[in-house]
């Protein structure tokens, strides 16, 4: 996308929804959670979410990241599709026209995780402002 194209970063294509729709969150929730455990992973970079999740998001995901590599002990990633995620239990709650709550189980070969996120609607389009990932 360059500077010029005016397409908001956080309508999914085909939803039929407004991009200012609290509604339009639902179906962003599974992708954006499966990229987050992907980072930490460190089998994507972190730049992948760098458009949709604030600046301290980014930060903490490329620690989590960083730490993943030290204690493998290398700096190559690890093929996506050896990590296999299954993201089951979504849910998300409308908390107002501008904020929404989500969550989802995250289940893994060796372990499951649960990822909470609030996103807030924001004059770019709706971004992720808190992740919780356990």
């Amino acid at each position: 996308m360059t500077a010029t194209d005016q397409r908001s970063a956080s309508a999914p294509a085909g939803t039929g929804c407004a991009p200012e729709d609290p509604r339009c969150v639902e179906p962003m929730v599974e992708p954006i959670a499966r990229s987050a455990i992907e980072i930490i992973r460190d089998a994507r970079p972190v730049t992948a979410l760098s458009r949709i999740v604030t600046p301290e998001i980014s930060a903490m995901l490329a620690r989590r990241a960083s730490l993943t590599r030290r204690l493998r002990g290398t700096t190559t990633r690890r093929d996506p599709r050896s990590l296999r995620i299954a993201v089951t239990g979504v849910r998300v709650c409308i908390v107002d026209e501008r904020t929404v709550e989500a969550s989802a189980v995250l289940r893994e070969a060796d372990r499951a995780r649960f990822l909470a996120m609030r996103w807030e609607l924001r004059h770019t389009g709706w971004r992720v402002t808190v992740l919780e990932i356990g």
